[in-house]
Order: structure tokens, then sequence, then C-alpha cells
């Protein structure tokens, strides 16, 4: 099986890994992956099935950074005055009046709960 090494300490394989084929494969640590930026990141628990289109489930935690600047095709959180909730949609589909809060890096779903 062939690996595909990245500066980052993460490697790509095609399947499940063999860890006693490839010794040079580090530990995946879901900080480094999920969350770079500590400070700036925050986790929000999805409820309700308003977001399945974009493939985000009840239940689901989005990944927040607020540091990054949101591009057009970026899925954001915004705050919804109108309704005193969050939001989430594309940058681009935000509505006017709503105030941008971060922009959502990552979804985790969970298929069992502990």
């Amino acid at each position: 099986m062939q690996a595909e090494h990245h500066n980052n300490g993460v490697s790509v394989h095609a399947g499940f890994p063999n860890p006693a084929a490839d010794k040079s494969l580090g530990n995946l640590d879901i900080h480094q992956l999920l969350v770079p930026r500590p400070a700036s990141t925050f986790l929000f628990r999805i409820a309700g099935s308003h977001w399945q289109e974009l493939g985000i489930f009840d239940n689901d935690i989005a990944v927040i950074d607020r540091a990054l600047d949101a591009h057009s095709n970026d899925l954001v959180v915004w705050w919804n005055d109108s309704t005193g909730e969050f939001s989430i949609s594309y940058r681009n589909t935000m509505p006017a009046e709503a105030t941008f809060w971060g922009v959502v890096t990552s979804t985790i779903h969970q298929f069992r709960s502990s």
C-alpha cells in the first residue's frame, strides 16, 4: 500500500492502513487536523434537519473558525437578528442584514454515541 506523505504529518492511504506495513506513520491528532487555531475555533452542536441539503445533519458537530475571512462559496455561520438564532448557509446566500460569525471548516458526524 502506497502512502502519500504531507508536511503536517498526515498520510493518505487507499483502503485501511496496515500499521505493521508502514512504521513511518505518526498518530493522527484530531486537534491538528480540525482545530489549527484553537483561540478562534468553536464547536456547535447542530439541532434540526434544516441543513441536510448541505450535508449537515441533526446532532452533527460544526467546527467554526472565527479568524477566517469567508469566501463566497464557504459555509458560514451567521446571526439571524429576526429569530435570535444562529444559522448556516453559503456566504454568497447569506442575507444582507445577517451578522457574519465564522467559517464552517469541518463537520463531525457521529454514527454511534458513547
